[in-house]
C-alpha cells in the first residue's frame, strides 16, 4: 500500500499548493485574482487575520496527509489525529460533494455560476479563482478521506469491522446530550431542506441554484449525523461498525465546523466583507448547528469508547474465538 499512499499524499499537497500560494500572495499585499472594484481591497486587518488562519488550516491538511501515510503516524495518540481530521472532513466534505454537483448543473443548464459580490457592488474574486480553489478543496477532501480510510483500517480494523448487537448504555447526562443534539440537527436539516426546495430562505438575497445545492448538502449531512448516532448507540446489527461511525463523523463535523466558521465570520466582521448576513436569526441557526454537531460528536466518541472496551461480535468471515486463540499460539 506504500505507492497508493505516496500518490495520495502527493495529490493532497498538489491540491493545497494553489490555495496556499494565493493566500500567501494576498497576505503579502498582492492582488492576483482580485478585481479592482472588489470589497477585499478595503477589508482591513480582520480579513488578513482570517486569511492567515486559513493558511494555517491548509498547512494542517498537508501535515495530516503525511501523518496518515508515514509509520510515525501510527504512533501518534488517537485524539491528536482525530480532532483535526474531524474538522478537515467537516469543512471539506460539503465542498467535495456540492462543488461537483454545482459544476454539473452549470454544464447541463448553461447557467452562469453564482459568485459572491461582498458588501459592495463589485465581484469579490475573478471567476478562475473560485474554480481553482474549490477544485483544490474537492481533491483535498477526496484524497485525505481515502488516506484516512486506509489509516483507520490498518490501526482499528477489527473494531470498525465488528458488528455489535447490544446498545450503548447512556446515563441521564448523555441521554440529554443525545436528545438535544438530534433535535438541533433535525431542526437545522429541516431548515436546509426547505431552503434547498426553494420554499423559504433565511437569506433571500443569496438563494440561487448554487446556494440551494449547498443547502441540500447540509440537509443531507444533518440527516447522516442523526442516523449515524442512533445506529451507533443501538448497535450496528448486520451493519459493520464503521458505517454508522462514518455517517456521524462526517455529519457532526460538517454541522459543528461550518456552524463555528460562519459564527466566526459573523462576530469578527470578516463575513460581512464577503457578503455574509449576520442578523440574529442566521446567527441563531449557525449557533444551533455548531452546538448540535459538537453534542453528537461527543455522544459518538462516548459510544466508540464503550464499544472498544466491550467485546463485540467478530467481523463476518472471522474464525471463532477458540480457533483464533489456537492459531495465535
Amino acid at each position: 500500500m506504500r505507492f497508493p499512499k505516496n500518490a495520495l499524499v502527493a495529490l493532497t499537497v498538489a491540491a493545497c499548493l494553489p490555495y496556499l500560494a494565493l493566500k500567501l500572495l494576498w497576505l503579502s499585499g498582492g492582488t492576483l485574482g482580485i478585481p479592482r472594484d472588489s470589497p477585499l481591497h478595503t477589508a482591513g486587518s480582520t480579513l488578513w487575520v482570517l486569511n492567515a488562519l486559513t493558511v494555517l488550516m491548509d498547512t494542517v491538511v498537508v501535515l495530516l496527509a503525511l501523518a496518515l501515510a508515514r509509520p510515525w503516524g501510527r504512533r501518534l495518540p488517537a485524539p491528536l489525529l482525530a480532532l483535526p481530521l474531524w474538522g478537515a472532513s467537516g469543512l471539506l466534505g460539503p465542498i467535495a460533494l456540492g462543488f461537483p454537483v454545482q459544476a454539473l448543473y452549470h454544464a447541463l443548464s448553461g447557467a452562469a455560476p453564482q459568485r459572491g459580490s461582498g458588501n459592495g457592488s463589485g465581484a469579490l474574486l475573478e471567476d478562475w479563482v473560485w474554480s481553482l480553489v474549490y477544485s483544490g478543496f474537492t481533491v483535498q477532501g477526496l484524497a485525505l478521506g481515502t488516506l484516512f480510510a486506509l489509516y483507520v483500517r490498518e490501526r482499528w480494523g477489527p473494531l470498525l469491522g465488528s458488528r455489535p448487537a447490544r446498545p450503548v448504555p447512556l446515563g441521564p447526562a448523555w441521554r440529554a446530550a443525545c436528545a438535544a443534539g438530534c433535535a438541533g440537527a433535525l431542526g437545522i436539516g429541516a431548515v436546509r431542506a426547505v431552503e434547498a426546495l426553494g420554499l423559504w430562505s433565511a437569506d433571500p438575497a443569496d438563494h440561487g441554484a448554487d446556494s440551494r445545492i449547498v443547502d441540500g448538502c447540509f440537509a443531507l449531512f444533518a440527516l447522516l449525523a442523526v442516523a449515524g448516532t442512533v445506529r451507533l448507540l443501538r448497535g450496528a446489527g448486520r451493519t459493520r461498525l464503521w458505517v454508522p461511525l462514518a455517517a456521524v463523523w462526517s455529519g457532526s463535523g460538517t454541522l459543528a465546523c461550518w456552524g463555528g466558521w460562519l459564527l466566526l465570520g459573523a462576530f469578527s466582521g470578516g463575513g460581512q466583507v464577503l457578503g455574509q448576513r449576520t442578523d440574529g436569526l442566521l446567527n441563531l441557526l449557525h449557533a444551533t448547528q455548531a452546538a448540535a454537531g459538537l453534542l453528537l460528536a461527543a455522544v459518538a466518541a462516548h459510544a466508540v469508547r464503550h464499544r472498544s472496551a466491550t467485546p463485540a461480535a467478530a467481523p463476518a468471515g472471522a474464525p471463532p474465538a477458540a480457533e483464533r486463540q489456537t492459531r495465535s499460539r
